[in-house]
């Protein structure tokens, strides 16, 4: 886990940000004290850090950062940014509201550029670019249908990447459960998958690391 701090007496950056973009690119300074204190973004060049939806939205709301329109220099509130990347991500709500929970949790989490990987979680001490994660997150709204196409494919990718696989299912209150999958053969070799108990991401890497 990770224990994020900043000091409560530093003025946040504004930065500038064009609602055209799904990313927000940060130089240094400010790049370097956002990245070590948490671990957000990743390094696109040796002085710029690109930040993904979910990660800029986090910023904002814990007062991290403050975001000015590009052009009119108009502050951006939380509401105006969740609807602009809802625009451009139907899931990005779910999405958020289980990297806020795991980030809530301590852990340090990476989001992926694959569908089969959105978020992966790092061991305690561990952090991006210098440990290896071994458990990768997939939201699933509730009430709402998964293609088993995609479900296959998801669970086959974290098994050929050997990394488990928790599937967080977000309930109409937006609270988050985590469960665990895993393929299993089945007779005439049809494919099933087993989905155990409800279990804290906690307990699983406590789990891994005695292994």
């Amino acid at each position: 886990m990770n224990t994020e701090s900043s000091s409560k007496d530093e003025t946040p950056p504004s930065l500038s940000f064009d609602m055209k973009k799904p990313h927000l690119s940060i130089e240094k300074p400010f790049a370097s004290d956002i990245f070590e204190n948490g671990y957000f973004g990743r390094w696109i060049s040796e002085n710029t850090l690109s930040l993904e939806p979910e990660e800029i939205l986090l910023l904002l709301d814990r007062g991290r950062i403050i975001l000015e329109l590009t052009n009119t220099g108009k502050r951006i509130e939380s509401e105006e940014l969740v609807v602009h990347f809802t625009s451009l991500n139907p899931n990005f709500w779910s999405r958020y509201l289980v990297y806020k929970d795991l980030r809530n949790r301590g852990y340090v989490v990476s989001i992926g550029t694959r569908i089969t990987a959105p978020f992966r979680i790092y061991s305690r001490g561990g952090k991006p670019g210098e440990s290896v994660s071994k458990t990768v997150i997939y939201p699933i709204p509730e009430g709402e249908d998964i293609d088993l196409n995609l479900l296959d494919q998801i669970v086959k990718q974290s098994k050929i990447d050997r990394k488990t696989l928790l599937l967080s299912v977000i309930d109409r209150l937006g609270d988050v459960t985590y469960y665990q999958a895993s393929q299993l053969e089945l007779e005439f070799n049809n494919l099933d998958y087993e989905f155990r108990d409800e279990i804290s991401p906690s307990n699983l890497i406590e789990e891994e690391e005695e292994t």
